[in-house]
């Protein structure tokens, strides 16, 4: 199961920030860093990281279930990153999409996952805040067979994906309806039409964009979705799970569900750019 999204840290001035000793640096240099080193999200040429999706929202409720801080993807020139453990109230910043970011932390990749976490340890603070507003990209479209892999390449690896023209099944007790919070992580199959599949895992416990599809019909006809990759791995076997954030039934702009706290607007963002 995903570790739970808890935070404790300090609030610190931007003086901290910069006088830190981790150096400025791409996604494409961090995804190099040995794993739990202290690293700078901060395009050292000037360009920003942007937030191109809120995975989680601090204060987003799934039934009884309140998440209790905030996730997000951030996208430089490089590659992207899945910077989580937000305590919006610590750092005194609600992060929006179209932000662009400065972030330090520690890198901590999860089922392939590159991410940034925002804890602090004995000799650093993490810290984020925003530096601005930039261009937010459109997710980029991605086929089962270039998912459903064992490694995932820097170019798929913490990206906002979309996933055309599936359909979904499977899920056991909630093949019908997608669960909320309560019912826990579900895998799905999502398959295309050619006959291509893999696991689409409904990452409830860690993501509330994920449970906010949560008492909303699984569709029965074509769909796109959007959401990112990752690999769970046990002994041997690895095996490439596709996460959604939001569901669009096929043909648009029909909306079967979206993310929580402003993901429609996000949403129609992305379908016009397409």
């Amino acid at each position: 199961m995903k570790k739970n999204y808890l935070l404790t840290g300090i609030i610190a001035s931007a003086v901290v920030l910069f006088a830190s000793n981790a150096l400025a640096s791409t996604a494409a240099q961090i995804f190099t860093d040995p794993i739990y080193t202290f690293a700078t999200y901060d395009n050292a040429s000037g360009a920003y990281p942007v937030v191109t999706a809120i995975l989680s929202r601090q204060g987003a409720v799934s039934g009884t279930h309140t998440y209790t801080s905030t996730s997000l993807l951030a996208q430089d020139s490089t590659g992207s990153l899945d910077i989580f453990s937000i305590n919006e109230t610590t750092y005194g910043y609600a992060p929006q999409v179209g932000d662009t970011i400065y972030a330090q932390g520690q890198f901590s990749p999860f089922h392939q996952i590159p991410e940034m976490n925002m804890f602090q340890t004995s000799t650093n603070a993490a810290n984020i805040f925003q530096t601005g507003v930039g261009s937010v990209p459109s997710p980029s479209v991605f086929t089962i067979p270039q998912l459903n892999v064992a490694t995932l390449p820097q170019g798929i690896a913490g990206h906002l994906i979309e996933l055309d023209n599936v359909t979904i099944s499977g899920g056991g007790t909630f093949s019908s309806i997608f669960p909320t919070y309560a019912g826990g992580n579900v895998s799905y199959t999502v398959t295309d039409g050619s006959a291509n599949n893999m696991v689409l895992y409904d990452w409830v416990t860690s993501y509330s964009s994920a449970a906010a599809l949560g008492g909303a019909a699984v569709p029965t006809g074509l769909v796109d979705i959007i959401g990112f990759d990752s690999v769970f791995t046990s002994g041997s076997t690895s095996t490439a799970e596709f996460t959604p954030i939001a569901i669009i039934s096929v043909p648009e702009p029909s909306i079967l569900a979206l993310s929580a706290l402003g993901g429609l607007a996000l949403l129609l963002k992305f379908r016009r750019q397409k």
